[in-house]
């Protein structure tokens, strides 16, 4: 028989054959083949563990440390600047000692608008329905006490001067002939009329000249004239000649501009308290005016949630005027032991927030952030830092700087 060779005959030739020459040739192999198989598979498999436990341990550590990412050493100098002897005479880099200030005084400096002295302040207001004769006083004009504002007419004032002149001579006669002569009836009875008609007068504005006129019989009916209280300026002025104005109108305004107020507006800040009798300077374009506390509020403005302070200034010349807006600079006493520095040795973090440059040794400055509290002078007081340390004033800015650009450059890397 003859056999073709076939792709389909050699293939069952093989598969016919195969077992007899795997036994006979290799069995032994076979046999041991699966264990060195699962052998060297558990070799790879405790040597891939071993190198993932190798590859989260110290590989990785000693690559951080190499790059300086998340290391110690990274973080240390990223938080501070080294400078070498010749770049601190570069820089004419000057360096303090924090020392406690004892016994001293802070300034502080806030806004305020000048008003007027509500206390020397005075409304002249018509007390009876009147119409505007004439006036007097113009707006802005400074006045003295007695001077006339305006003069007026009146029906009520025209019956209130007839009715006392009639008691005036009443009484007159009462009081000549004597109470025994009288009787004490007549006699009280005309005292009173005249005494009440007098307080009545005086209500509607009549000063003691006027009052005489009236009782002497040389005022003209219904026309009386309104005079300053007391020293002052014409504030305000919104009558018209001619104008009929009603019981309570106000006439003018008088204000004494010797003295003003300053109205000066504090934030507010837990345990600040400015007591009367602080002494103050008002600082205005080049002048500079010395004053003091007259009274501190205790409630906040609504509107600006500020706490008010208000401040006497003397006005001599008048120089000043209500509605100008100035600064006022407070004397405070500083806490016991304040640390101040000067202005140019503060500087910004990253995150906004104020700090100073720490020699921790010669050459290298680590920053501190730190909070102000206060002026006192031309220094800055300040809290969060402890006395002794040594703190860098020149230079600062340029330490700051070099941080700034160490941090950029770390981030782009």
């Amino acid at each position: 028989m003859t056999f073709q060779k076939t792709p389909l005959a050699i293939a069952l030739l093989a598969s016919l054959s195969f077992p007899v020459w795997a036994e006979d040739n290799h069995g032994h192999d076979h046999e041991t083949a699966p264990a060195k198989s699962e052998s060297h598979s558990q070799e790879n498999h405790d040597d891939h563990d071993a190198h993932d436990e190798h590859g989260d341990g110290a590989p990785e550590h000693e690559h951080k440390e190499e790059h300086g990412g998340d290391g110690e050493h990274g973080e240390e100098e990223a938080a501070g600047v080294t400078l070498t002897p010749d770049q601190k005479t570069m820089l004419n880099l000057q360096v303090i000692k924090l020392q406690p200030q004892k016994s001293a005084t802070q300034s502080l400096t806030v806004p305020a608008e000048i008003t007027s002295n509500q206390y020397r302040t005075w409304v002249v207001p018509v007390r009876i329905d009147s119409q505007v004769q004439s006036r007097s006083a113009s707006l802005g004009q400074h006045m003295k006490k007695g001077e006339p504002i305006a003069t007026l007419f009146s029906p009520a004032m025209a019956e209130l001067q007839s009715d006392l002149q009639v008691a005036a001579d009443a009484w007159r006669r009462v009081n000549n002939l004597g109470r025994r002569t009288v009787g004490n009836q007549r006699y009280l009875d005309a005292q009173s009329q005249y005494q009440s008609l007098r307080a009545r007068a005086r209500g509607y504005g009549l000063d003691e000249a006027a009052i005489g006129a009236i009782e002497s019989g040389k005022s003209e009916k219904g026309i009386y004239t309104l005079t300053a209280p007391d020293d002052g300026l014409v504030l305000e002025d919104a009558f018209q000649q001619g104008q009929w104005l009603t019981a309570g109108s106000e006439l003018v305004t008088l204000v004494d501009e010797s003295e003003l107020w300053a109205e000066a507006a504090l934030p507010p800040s837990p345990g600040l308290h400015i007591p009367t009798g602080t002494a103050a300077r008002l600082l205005i374009g080049d002048a500079v005016v010395e004053g003091e506390v007259i009274q501190s509020g205790h409630r906040l403005n609504t509107v600006t949630r500020t706490l008010s302070v208000r401040v006497a200034i003397p006005n001599a010349g008048h120089l000043l005027h209500p509605g100008m807006f100035a600064d006022v600079v407070l004397s405070l006493s500083a806490p016991q032991n304040a640390l101040t520095v000067p202005e140019e040795a503060l500087t910004r973090g990253p995150d906004g927030d104020w700090q100073l440059f720490v020699e921790e040794e010669p050459g290298h400055y680590q920053p501190v952030e730190i909070e102000l509290s206060g002026q006192l002078g031309e220094q800055r007081i300040v809290t969060g830092i402890e006395a002794g340390k040594r703190v860098v004033t020149r230079g600062a800015f340029f330490l700051a700087s070099e941080m700034a650009k160490s941090g950029f450059e770390v981030h782009n890397h």
